[in-house]
């Protein structure tokens, strides 16, 4: 796929695009593109409609951006340009809106997705919490571990924890093969304690859904949890009123059973910990390409200039019909109370109630379903009922436990 050089937006006459035609970094994700197997560009084309109209679909959502205030802010070279339009099928209109949403989200919080520059970060990643996996999956997909225990809450604060993590996504959708295969996450929450509790407050549950589901280019294929603690329905609670059907029926969970792990990800690309086939968990060669890479995420940085409400309030006035209708991408809830973000979700879903199939609710999504069914026996509900709660925190405090070392019978009565 050959970058396209001489469309209006990349003429040099163009002074706010000038940083990215001479970005190196745009130079060097072209040629992964250009340099990639036939076996990969024909899964693109397969799954992501990635077909001979890429080129035209490319420019289309570049002439999107040239009229909206977003040409201010950021990249807008096709290597950019594909991660969303692969995230999204090749729908230029859901791409241009993940775009948008991606934007926002760097200006209304700047604590949390501010990855500049990794050196930052660099005494949490040498705690060997979370590593990129270098084997993928059968599918080809990206697995991510994220390891509860290693991460010590006395000493990582709780943005720290975020920011790491859009750090490991922004260096992975680098990747073409990342951008069409996807990423799976398994969650090791071996270790849980009462001081992770703070990790786990609404905002950064609303956050943490909204870049899976919304803001971030990058196709989240599943999320498998082991090891998780009897009372993790109540943690489910803080992400349920968030989430679509489609990342519910992408949740599953495998507690200690390690051969059920094993249906959807292989010995073979596991560390040695959880009976893999791979070396001991070791994220120094990841965490060296991360931190011997600080000028791509300055550069990066650097692009988010601009003020969000002109983004907004300019296409709203002269593209109102490509706006989710979301309140939350209209106006800043950083302020927000606990109870309101959790209304303000449910609002969300019930707005996007389309269809009943028996006792199923769909709802319409930016990305097209996937056809892909689990047979786990513990995915996660989209039916399950479970009411909003406050943080693990305030309702283990209020009913004075001091740790989560209460049996299940103890925990069924303080539950909600």
């Amino acid at each position: 796929m050959k970058s396209n050089r001489s469309s209006k937006s990349n003429s040099p006459s163009k002074s706010h695009i000038c940083d990215y035609l001479i970005d190196p970094h745009a130079e060097f994700e072209m040629e992964l593109n250009r340099s990639l197997d036939k076996s990969w560009r024909e899964k693109a084309e397969k799954e992501l409609n990635e077909n001979k109209d890429a080129n035209s679909k490319i420019r289309q959502l570049r002439s999107m951006i040239t009229s909206s205030d977003l040409n201010k802010r950021g990249r807008e070279d096709d290597a950019f340009l594909l991660r969303f339009l692969r995230a999204k099928k090749f729908d230029v209109d859901k791409a241009f809106k993940m775009i948008q949403k991606y934007y926002w989200m760097k200006v209304h919080s700047p604590e949390l997705f501010h990855v500049s520059p990794p050196s930052d970060l660099k005494s949490m990643l040498e705690m060997q919490i979370q590593c990129m996996l270098p084997q993928p999956d059968l599918q080809g997909r990206q697995i991510y571990l994220f390891r509860v225990e290693k991460c010590d809450p006395y000493k990582v604060p709780v943005d720290h924890v975020f920011r790491s993590n859009v750090l490991s996504l922004e260096d992975a959708i680098r990747s073409p093969e990342v951008q069409i295969g996807g990423l799976v996450v398994l969650l090791d929450m071996s270790g849980l304690s009462l001081g992770h509790a703070k990790y786990l407050s609404p905002h950064l549950a609303k956050r943490t859904v909204e870049v899976v589901q919304e803001a971030f280019p990058l196709r989240f294929k599943a999320f498998h949890v082991l090891y998780e603690p009897f009372y993790f329905d109540a943690i489910l609670a803080m992400l349920k009123p968030f989430l679509k059907d489609k990342i519910r029926r992408r949740i599953h969970l495998h507690g200690s059973d390690l051969n059920s792990l094993y249906k959807h990800i292989p010995k073979d690309c596991l560390p040695a910990e959880y009976g893999g086939t791979q070396p001991p968990f070791d994220n120094s060669i990841w965490r060296s390409r991360i931190l011997n890479n600080e000028e791509y995420f300055r550069r990066l940085e650097s692009y988010n200039n601009g003020c969000a409400n002109e983004i907004i309030n300019n296409n709203n006035n002269n593209n109102n019909e490509m706006y989710h209708n979301h309140k939350n991408v209209i106006n800043d809830d950083d302020s927000l109370s606990d109870d309101e973000i959790y209304c303000d979700a449910e609002e969300d879903n019930k707005s996007l109630d389309v269809e009943i199939d028996g006792n199923s609710i769909h709802f319409i999504d930016t990305e097209t379903e996937d056809s892909e069914e689990y047979d786990s026996d513990r995915v996660l509900s989209p039916r399950k009922k479970v009411p909003p709660i406050e943080s693990l925190e305030e309702m283990f405090l209020k009913h004075e436990f001091s740790t989560f070392t209460l049996k299940e019978k103890e925990f069924e009565e303080v539950k909600p």
